[in-house]
């Protein structure tokens, strides 16, 4: 038979792995925020925009576990833009802004890289195309405290610009440019030649953060494709919150995979689900290269860190801390109760 004070330990015990598990699960998600909501947005992208058709796009990945298309803004039939390094939503919003208001990338790159407006400039990253009255304007800003390696290429022939920030080499901005500039792939659409640069981009060792010295060559940790036609409506995404699937702004294409620091590369996934895409959404092309680029393997999967990742980055992360401070509080505050009412019935008379 279990005395008093038997029970009164297992109470004990039960509150300390209470506020145990509380204290972990917030420590958990308060680092998640820090790494996720930290001026810190290192990647490698490439926008660009089809002169034709006026339809828009962008493709990035880094190895930060929330949406990477967060970086992106997209202007059907005026310009694409990637927003990185040291990423803050007010430049965002400020490109955006004025990719809209029909600006030219020299415009834009000008403000963008003026000390008085922005004190942090040499940290940030920009890579923007745009298209006004049929003249193609591609060009990118790197500043001087980004860490290696990190540069911008383009190729206004092709309306297209290639960026990133700590990255294992130049090859990486490099080959995603040549990938999609290719002229031996055939009459490929702009989708197509945005995945293979990113493709290109993984190949050449993407983000050096996500690969270690043990061999794993994960590249990133999350990947996304995105397209706009040019009858569509502008689009941006915030900060670490996927747009909902009925999203009426929705673009044509878009595609975002998180995974886990040291599990699969992202690009793996992200190629499937586009083939699945194009096999819908796009006509069969009889002289396309449509092979994938092959891009490396990543680590072992693990579901159960993905599936929590992805959920953090659908309901968003500012609610997902407020959800997750919430839960720890109500289960001290729950164990406490539980404390307290069992000392005061274990109280003599």
């Amino acid at each position: 038979m279990v005395t008093s004070r038997q029970t009164n330990l297992i109470v004990k015990v039960i509150l300390m792995l209470g506020v145990i598990l509380a204290l972990a699960t917030l420590g958990n998600v308060l680092c998640f925020l820090r790494i996720a909501l930290s001026q810190d947005h290192s990647t490698y992208s490439i926008v660009a925009v089809d002169p034709v058709t006026g339809n828009v796009g962008a493709a990035g990945a880094s190895c930060v576990p929330i949406s990477a298309a967060s970086l992106a803004a997209l202007v059907p039939g005026q310009g694409a833009a990637a927003i990185q390094a040291a990423f803050i939503p007010k430049n965002q919003t400020t490109v955006f802004n004025m990719l809209g208001q029909g600006m030219t990338t020299n415009e834009i790159i000008k403000l963008m890289s003026d000390d008085t407006y922005d004190s942090l400039v040499s940290e940030r990253q920009y890579g923007i195309v745009t298209l006004r009255e049929g003249n193609i304007q591609a060009a990118g800003f790197t500043g001087e405290g980004n860490e290696d390696w990190a540069g911008d290429r383009q190729d206004s022939a092709y309306a297209v610009s290639a960026q990133g920030n700590t990255l294992e080499s130049e090859a990486v901005v490099s080959d995603a440019l040549a990938a999609f500039s290719a002229t031996d792939i055939g009459s490929v659409e702009l989708p197509d030649r945005l995945m293979r640069a990113l493709e290109a981009a993984s190949a050449a060792g993407g983000d050096r953060r996500c690969n270690d010295s043990s061999g794993l060559q994960q590249t990133a940790e999350a990947a996304f494709i995105v397209v706009a036609k040019a009858d569509q409506p502008p689009f941006i995404t915030s900060l670490g919150q996927e747009p909902s699937p009925n999203d009426p702004a929705l673009p044509w294409l878009y595609i975002s995979v998180i995974e886990a620091k040291g599990g699969p590369n992202p690009l793996l996934e992200l190629r499937s689900r586009y083939n699945a895409w194009r096999s819908e959404n796009l006509p069969f092309c009889a002289d396309c290269n449509l092979d994938a680029i092959p891009v490396p393997s990543g680590g072992y999967p693990k579901p159960l860190t993905k599936a929590i990742l992805n959920l953090l980055n659908r309901i968003g992360l500012e609610w997902a801390a407020i959800f997750c401070c919430l839960t720890s509080i109500i289960l001290v505050v729950a164990l406490l109760i539980i404390f307290f009412r069992r000392r005061r019935q274990n109280r003599p008379v």
